[in-house]
Order: C-alpha cells, then sequence, then structure tokens
C-alpha cells in the first residue's frame, strides 16, 4: 500500500508512537511518507524511517503581552490553521494513496486534515481532548468574569471541532479499550483498537542484580501522577527496609532526553516500578518495566487495568498508601517473587504489547480500510 501519515507532535510518547507506526508499516514493504507541521529533530523523529517527508512550518510569533498573545493564538488555530490543514489534504490527495493514516495536532487534537482528506482516513487516538472532558482541567471558578467567558467560548470551540473532525475519519482506532470508551462517549463514534507496544529487543533483562531501589516515573509536583501516594507509602516502610527511590520526571528530563539505554539500566536496577497515576490513558511506562523484567505496581485505573496483570506480572492497588507499602514491603522481603512475576512479565509482553505485534493489527486494519473504501 501507499500509506501516509500526518501528525503535529513535540516530543513525547505520542510522537514515540508514530515513529514506531513509519518504521513498522516502513518493514512491512509499503511506501510510507510522512506529513508533518513544525516537525522538531529528536530521537522519536518519525522521518527517519519514511520514504519521503513533507514538511509544512506554521508559525506562531510572540507577543509581549499575554492577552493578546493568546488571542492570536486562538484566532490562528480556529482560521488560519484550518486553511492551512485543508492544503496538507489537497497535496496529500494529488498524490493518489491508499490510505491516510492521521495522528494528532497538538494545536486542537483531532486535525482539521480529516475534514478534507479526499482520500480515506484512519484516526489513531491516544486521548480525547482533556481540557474539554476532564473534570480537573476545567476553568477554575476564582479567574475573572472576562477571562471567565472567553476562556469558555474558546474551550467550547476547540471541543466542537475536535468532536466534528473526528467525526470526519472514514475509521477511528483507540489506543486502549478504556480510550475506545471515551471516545464512544464524547464522539458517537466506535474505534477499532490497537495497543502501543514495546521494541522488545531495546527493552530487556540485562540480568543484572537488583538494588534496593524504586522507580517512579511522573511529575512530582502534580497531584495527578500520584507522587505523594509514593511519599506517604515510603513513610510506612521501616528505615532498615525502606528502598532509595528512583524519579524520573519528563517535564524535567524531556529536555537531557534519557535515552532508551538509560531508561532501561534504571528498570533492571529496580525491584519494582511504581505507576500511581490517578488518571492515566494508557502508559507505556509499565510496558517498558516489565518487558525489562521489573514487576510494577499501578493503580487500578485506565489503561493499567489493560496491561498489569495482578499478582502475576505486578499488583493492581488502589489509592491507598498503606496498600502500596504492604505491596512494597512484600517484594522487598521477597526476591524470589519479584524474579518470578519479571520473568512473567517479560512474557506477557512478548505474548501481547510488541510493536511487531500491534503493527500487524494496525496493517491489517488499514488494509480491510483501504479496500472497503475503492
Amino acid at each position: 500500500m501507499r500509506i501516509a501519515i500526518f501528525y503535529n507532535l513535540a516530543f513525547g510518547g505520542a510522537k514515540r508512537v508514530v515513529s514506531e507506526h513509519v518504521r513498522g508499516l516502513k518493514e512491512r514493504n509499503h511506501t510510507v511518507d510522512v506529513y508533518a507541521i513544525n516537525p522538531e529533530p529528536d530521537i522519536f523523529d518519525p522521518s527517519q524511517y519514511s520514504d519521503t517527508a513533507y514538511t509544512y512550518i506554521f508559525r506562531h510569533d510572540i507577543y509581549k503581552f499575554p492577552i493578546i498573545d493568546r488571542f492570536i493564538r486562538d484566532y490562528k488555530i480556529f482560521f488560519p490553521l484550518k486553511i492551512f490543514h485543508k492544503k496538507i489534504a489537497a497535496d496529500i490527495d494529488k498524490r493518489m494513496y491508499d490510505i491516510v493514516l492521521v495522528h494528532p495536532d497538538r494545536l486542537t487534537q483531532a486535525p482539521f486534515l480529516l475534514q478534507f482528506l479526499k482520500t480515506p482516513s484512519v484516526y489513531y487516538c491516544q486521548e480525547p481532548l482533556r481540557i474539554a472532558y476532564e473534570y480537573a482541567l476545567r476553568l477554575k471558578d476564582n479567574v475573572g468574569f472576562l477571562k471567565h467567558v472567553y476562556e469558555n467560548t474558546a474551550r467550547m470551540y476547540l471541543k466542537r471541532t475536535d468532536r466534528e473532525n473526528v467525526r470526519a475519519a472514514t475509521l477511528t482506532i483507540a489506543s486502549c479499550y478504556h480510550i475506545r470508551e471515551r471516545m464512544i462517549e464524547a464522539y458517537d463514534v466506535y474505534p477499532k483498537v490497537v495497543y502501543c507496544g514495546i521494541d522488545d529487543t531495546i527493552f530487556r533483562s540485562l540480568k543484572q542484580k537488583k538494588r534496593n531501589q524504586i522507580f517512579f516515573v511522573g511529575n512530582t509536583t502534580i497531584s495527578i501522577d500520584g507522587y505523594d501516594l509514593v511519599e506517604k507509602a515510603l513513610r510506612l516502610i521501616p528505615e532498615n527496609l525502606r528502598p532509595k527511590l528512583r524519579i524520573v520526571s519528563w517535564q524535567r528530563e524531556n529536555k537531557k532526553r534519557l535515552t532508551d539505554k538509560e531508561l532501561v539500566e534504571i528498570y533492571n536496577h529496580s525491584i519494582v516500578t511504581l505507576c500511581l497515576s490517578r488518571f492515566e490513558t494508557f502508559g507505556l511506562v509499565p510496558l517498558e518495566s516489565m518487558a525489562c523484567g521489573t514487576p510494577v505496581i499501578a493503580t487500578k485505573v485506565s489503561g493499567h487495568r489493560e496491561t498489569v496483570v495482578d499478582n502475576k506480572t505486578g499488583f493492581l492497588v488502589d489509592f491507598d498508601p498503606k496498600e502500596i507499602a504492604e505491596k512494597l514491603m512484600f517484594l522487598i522481603k521477597t526476591p524470589s517473587k519479584v524474579t518470578t512475576m519479571g520473568k512473567n512479565a517479560r512474557t506477557h509482553i512478548e505474548n501481547s504489547f510488541t510493536w511487531e505485534i500491534q503493527i500487524d493489527i494496525l496493517e491489517k486494519t488499514l488494509t480491510e480500510v483501504g479496500e472497503r473504501t475503492r
């Protein structure tokens, strides 16, 4: 097939997914061209695997006054950006692709592109527009009247835009069943599910001796990431048993760009990885940890319930520091259980969550859409 893949994403897990989709489909002998807005060169750059990369620059000048800057930014998103996407859609259509795989646009979530494509399109959704549907991200009550009116109006328009764009796709794909349920509720669409995956040749067990160390990935200042649960749980563990806590905050580490090799070493040295988010869409961290043979203690939310097998590859817990502390102490005191769970976790990844498995499902889905729409 001739496949076009669109994205407008900053460095992070979502962009990594685009890169893996490009690489996996290219390895299956498809022609894969990438269309990107304001691409940033980094380790997840999808163009390194594509046949051809088409780059589009959408500029936004920064002004001294925040209010003016915000107004101009919103205007450009709601109007010039839409025209910009229409041009990209025309470029894609004239090159006669069999299918277009569309990833999010960082400015609108679901891209305007979907409204204008005549070529069959598949939208890969890793999450609905968060500010439109999550209570924690609501506009606070203590803002001024004019700001409140403006912000609500802007969000309403962005929410409507996101919904219209999603519904314009020929087919939608959700990154997990939790996201599929949210898409059904938000958009009245019924997506297929194609999970994100892990490169198990990179994320693997190094057969190194575990240190008295646990690993937490998340922001320590944002309550939704669950760092407060980590702190409270550790205080409940006697000092003679208390493990060292290793923390990686993506917000802080992005500029340093931890390499996969560095991450693999941290996972391998750790007894367990803590994934204690109060709300997680899917989450690659549990997959990475399990691929490295390190069990996971994860909250019973969202994608965690689809990836972590309770009592086999780790533990699923409530937002209860005491329960978390008990699971930690059990693993610290029982190294044989850490080893067994680690082996189970690695097997679980190999059987269900490698990129090879997920790209096979993605390829089949794209082929079916292409054949059905000819």
